[in-house]
Parts: structure tokens; C-alpha cells; sequence
């Protein structure tokens, strides 16, 4: 089994494409509908990489990649953020200084996803 990834996503179609293509691809994936709840599944499971939207409930995206960062136990974990209402460049800064690894414009190209993915969780 491959690395083990958090996908956070209030958007049900996108959650679930997601978690088919990174599942046959041979990855464990969790799944969170919004950002508390992703923090939560973060902090129980120790994914190897996190997923996330920017525009989620309860904790944005951004604010959520901040978090991880901050907290001793996650600060190593991967991070992508993915937008469909953030685009940009001032956007993409935004992303990096929350600590992001990548950000990814929606809709999804998922050869790019799957190519960053392997890239982050093979790079030491």
C-alpha cells in the first residue's frame, strides 16, 4: 500500500473523484467534508499528505495549512492546496506562506496531481 492521503473537500463530486483516482492509483485515502473536521483526521491518522480546498467550512484552507505547520506532530505532513475561486499568482504566495507544498488550480488535472503527489511524498 502507498502513502496514506487526506482529502479535505466540501464539494462531494470532487471528494469523491478524488478518492477514486488516488485509490486505484494505490493509495489509503481518508476523506474530511470541512477544515475542523480534517484537522481532526489529521491529528488521529498522521496522513502522509493533505489535500484541501481553500474555500471549506469551519477552518479555510489556508488557515488549516497554517495550523499543520504549527503543530509538532503534522509539520512534516505534505500539503496541496486546490482552489477553484482563488486564482493567481498573489494567491499562489498566499498558499506557499501558509506552508503549503503546492497549489493546484480546479479543475483538477489529475496527471498533474498524481505527478506533484509522487514528487512530495518520494523527495526526503
Amino acid at each position: 500500500m502507498k502513502s496514506k492521503i487526506l482529502i479535505i473537500d466540501d464539494d462531494r463530486v470532487t471528494l469523491t473523484m478524488l478518492e477514486m483516482i488516488l485509490s486505484r492509483h494505490g493509495y489509503q485515502v481518508l476523506s474530511a467534508k470541512d477544515g475542523a473536521e480534517g484537522l481532526d483526521l489529521a491529528t488521529k491518522e498522521k496522513p502522509d499528505a493533505v489535500i484541501s480546498d481553500m474555500l471549506i467550512p469551519k477552518i479555510h484552507g489556508l488557515e488549516l495549512c497554517t495550523k499543520i505547520r504549527q503543530d509538532p506532530q503534522l509539520k512534516d505532513i505534505k500539503v496541496i492546496l486546490m482552489t477553484a475561486v482563488y486564482k493567481g499568482a498573489a494567491f499562489q504566495f498566499e498558499a506557499k506562506d501558509s506552508g503549503a507544498d503546492y497549489f493546484i488550480e480546479k479543475p483538477i488535472d489529475t496527471n498533474e496531481l498524481l505527478d506533484k503527489l509522487d514528487k512530495l511524498l518520494t523527495t526526503p
